[in-house]
């Protein structure tokens, strides 16, 4: 899709990820790397155990298919190389590894698009702030949810932050690149990970703007409105994710999984036949007592106890239930879902492995290519001569970058003007994608219907805590800047107005079942005779084919079954997995670089194309190195608590105050040093890294108990100011008197028909030239319905009278 683009990954290991999802694309990846090569070349794990620069896997997972050129940016010949190949090039990206002037860069070449991935942003008062991984999600909100109630906020064993943000990274550097096709010029791109890292919260940073209560850490589960949700039990060999939860949504898949539950003679007629749809209004109206729901929860306890995860896996996909094994590692790797959908790609690598290795591949399948390929990870300097020696090749014609029109500067169009999307998703993981697109001012129009409620109008954060269908600030999220319409598409008198709108559209977005679509007549060759160069994507959680393709699921089945529950927790106690429906917070920003990448080809050729986008597939690269640990060595990754391989101390430490803590991370010895002098030992200041890892306890301890006198905000503030990496962990309430996230303006208070006014959250992404804007209110279920059908599509009252009398229109 984005063959002869060219891109320099000026990043470390907080940015790696970023070109690597532009290389899967088809851009032509140049990593710079300084003499010693980038950081991520010394993380573990390591190929065999060996600690080589060549055998990172880390670093070998998210450098595929890139070449290596090593320059020594602080030199005068080395800025000069590295600026003479940014004026060939399309897109910059870089994550403060090295120095470099990025406004130079574009004064030289006016069409270049320049990324930087930082913790907090370049403005704000917590710009310069010190931060590593651990900080940056302890900023973010989401670790403040995730772990067992009695033990400190915990993280996912692969850092997950930076990963968001060069994810984020990755679809800012597109958009841009989209604008400049019209426009002639680049812009910058600046992603900040504390708010690329709030997405992963499942909008629940909106409890406290809304008026709500904040969500609390519940070994799997979540603790929201005084229940204690749970979603992980023990099974026979090992552990499950049972999404028991209630409302028109969920309801009906635990009314299949209780009468399962009955016929295995677990539970009686009567707490099989207990109205799953309305339950969460008894228990939140007390017509429920809490104790019985306890009962229900030790009843499906009992009744996982006696199934295997495979028992489990099988009676989800032919009873359609909401069911999803914890898979471990090497579960993952050999998956048959993912093998049948040929996602490993085969990576032959001599340093690593005499044998052809597995790697986390392509998640989506175009009908007009085969899925492209990555080699393996280059070799420190291996193209340095190669990419240095060449002369700039000519820009393609097809690639051309138009001339820059006439007029004031203050004239371009937004990136995604003209685009036209219909939105037949819900949830999570497919409208977050379309929302991000009508922020960058795509026309969206979001199709639901009253028979079958999106989840997002079920579940929480609700404003004020109060249910109903247009209370959920996770809704806000989703359909701000969208124009909603209700049809029941169970009539074909509604199936007729889809297709006009099918005739409409330009990108089409889907998250139906293949056996939903099928039932609704959504098939590609259908609809593409209807619109030949509409783009059409299909995202659920496994894809379209292979065994799950009738599994229907959500994300924290997603998150089960790729690893991110099995590697979350503690090492002495069961996984408590990452809060939410974890795959739903990656698999957007894939998600949207495709579709962008679609419209990329659709600009160059006019063509229309069927895109099959697996969420869980595009989530597994967030995993990377503990899936190649097993792959290469044979080790099945386990949780670690908050312990890290290459830092410490680093951990979650107890501040004064009511289940209030503080992420503290030492990068090196000079942070150690740093640390002792301000908890007052500095006769342990020059404690080597192999020293302070073998009396790990003792130093948490010491560090601990000098938290635990103060203050969060107290202590963070003697951290940050001795350039210690320390953040108070946040939750809703601490996000929304953040200085740093009021500055970037991330919450945004727009209109709204029912509620007078509301919060939402702002795009992550930040575009210099052309930035994203929040505009229009939530719809209201349907509100735009006849506005849609007169003003869009040109129905007459007539027409409108006879969809009103078929019971078309919801």
């Amino acid at each position: 899709m984005f063959a002869g683009y060219r891109v320099l990954d000026l990043t470390d290991d907080r940015g790696h990820l970023a070109a690597f999802m532009l290389a899967g694309l088809g851009a032509d990846v140049v990593l710079i790397e300084p003499p010693q090569g980038s950081p991520a070349r010394r993380t573990a794990p390591f190929a065999g155990g060996q600690e080589d620069p060549e055998r990172s896997l880390t670093f070998w997972g998210w450098n595929r298919g890139k070449r290596s050129v090593v320059l020594d940016l602080t030199t005068a010949d080395g800025a000069d190389h590295l600026m003479r190949l940014s004026r060939d090039v399309d897109v910059v990206i870089e994550s403060g590894a090295a120095p470099v002037d990025l406004e130079a860069m574009r004064a030289a070449n006016p069409g270049l698009v320049t990324v930087s991935i930082t913790p907090f942003g370049s403005t704000g008062p917590k710009a310069d702030w010190p931060a590593t991984d651990l900080t940056v999600l302890a900023a973010g909100c989401q670790l403040s949810m995730t772990g067992d109630a009695d033990r400190p906020p915990v993280r996912t064993v692969v850092p997950q932050g930076f990963l968001h943000a060069s994810a984020d990274a990755a679809a800012g550097a597109l958009i841009a690149l989209r604008e400049r096709a019209t426009s002639g010029l680049g812009q910058h791109v600046e992603v900040s990970a504390q708010r690329s890292v709030l997405q992963a919260t499942q909008s629940y940073v909106l409890a406290a703007p809304l008026g709500g209560t904040p969500a609390q850490r519940m070994s799997g589960g979540v603790r929201t409105l005084g229940l204690d949700i749970q979603l992980v039990w023990p099974c026979k060999d090992g552990f499950v994710s049972v999404t028991f939860l209630f409302g028109s949504s969920m309801g009906p898949f635990t009314r299949r999984f209780m009468e399962w539950v009955h016929d295995e003679g677990y539970c009686d007629e009567a707490t099989r036949d207990k109205d799953w749809l309305d339950y969460a209004n008894q228990l939140y109206e007390e017509r429920e007592p809490i104790a019985e729901y306890d009962r229900v929860k030790a009843v499906v306890g009992e009744f996982c106890m006696s199934k295997t995860k495979a028992e489990l896996l099988e009676a989800a996909r032919s009873r359609i239930l909401l069911v999803a094994p914890v898979a471990t590692p090497d579960e993952v790797m050999h998956s048959t879902q993912l093998e049948s959908r040929d996602f490993w790609d085969q990576v032959d690598d001599e340093l690593i492995a005499d044998r052809p290795i597995r790697a986390p591949g392509m998640y989506a399948h175009s009908s007009l290519a085969p899925v492209r390929r990555l080699g393996r990870a280059p070799r420190l300097g291996e193209h340095t001569a190669e990419v240095l020696g060449a002369q700039p090749a000519p820009r393609p014609a097809h690639l051309a970058i138009p001339a820059v029109p006439a007029g004031p500067a203050g004239s371009r169009r937004a990136p995604l003007d003209g685009v036209k999307v219909l939105d037949l998703t819900w949830a999570m993981a497919g409208p977050a994608s379309t929302r991000a697109m009508a922020d960058f001012g795509a026309d969206v129009i979001r199709v639901e219907s009253t028979s079958h409620l999106d989840v997002a109008r079920t579940i929480g954060p609700l404003r004020a805590d109060t249910p109903g269908v247009d209370s959920s600030g996770l809704l806000f999220n989703m359909a701000t800047g969208k124009r909603g319409i209700s049809l029941d598409l169970g009539k074909p008198e509604a199936r007729a107005v889809l297709d006009d709108l099918v005739r409409w559209c330009d990108v089409l977005v889907e998250s139906f079942s293949p056996r939903g679509r099928a039932a609704l007549d959504l098939d590609y060759t259908r609809l593409a005779a209807i619109n030949p160069t509409m783009i059409m994507m299909s995202t659920c959680l496994f894809g379209q084919t292979g065994p799950l393709q009738r599994y229907a699921g959500f994300g924290t089945m997603g998150a089960s079954l790729c690893g991110f529950f099995h590697l979350t927790g503690w090492p002495d106690r069961p996984p408590c997995g990452p809060f939410g429906a974890y795959s739903d917070y990656p698999a957007p920003r894939f998600a949207l670089c495709v579709l962008l990448g679609a419209l990329e080809h659709k600009r160059q050729t006019g063509e229309g194309q069927y895109l099959d986008f697996a969420q869980a597939e595009a989530a597994a690269h967030f995993l990377s190195p503990a899936l190649l640990e097993y792959e290469v060595n044979g080790i099945v990754a386990d949780r670690q608590g908050n312990t890290d391989t290459n830092m410490t101390p680093h951990g979650v430490f107890p501040s004064a105050g009511d289940d209030r803590w503080i992420a503290v991370a030492c990068r090196d010895d000079a942070d150690w040093s740093r640390l002792a002098d301000v908890v007052g030992r500095q006769d342990l200041a020059a404690l080597t890294y192999v020293e302070r890892r073998a009396r790990g306890a003792e130093l948490d301890d010491l560090v601990g108990r000098w938290t635990a006198g103060r203050a969060a905000e107290d202590a963070q503030t003697a951290l940050i100011s001795a350039g210690v990496p320390a953040h108070a962990v946040q939750n809703s309430v601490e996000c929304a008197g953040d200085g740093q996230l009021a500055h970037q303006q991330h919450f945004v208070t727009v209109p709204h028909s029912e509620h007078g006014t509301v919060v939402v959250e702002s795009n992550r992404t930040m575009l210099s030239a052309t930035p994203a804007v929040v505009v229009g209110a939530p719809p209201l279920l349907g509100q735009d319905t006849v506005g849609v059908l007169t003003d869009v599509l040109g129905y007459d009252d007539e027409r409108l009278g006879d969809l009103f009398a078929s019971g078309a229109l919801d």
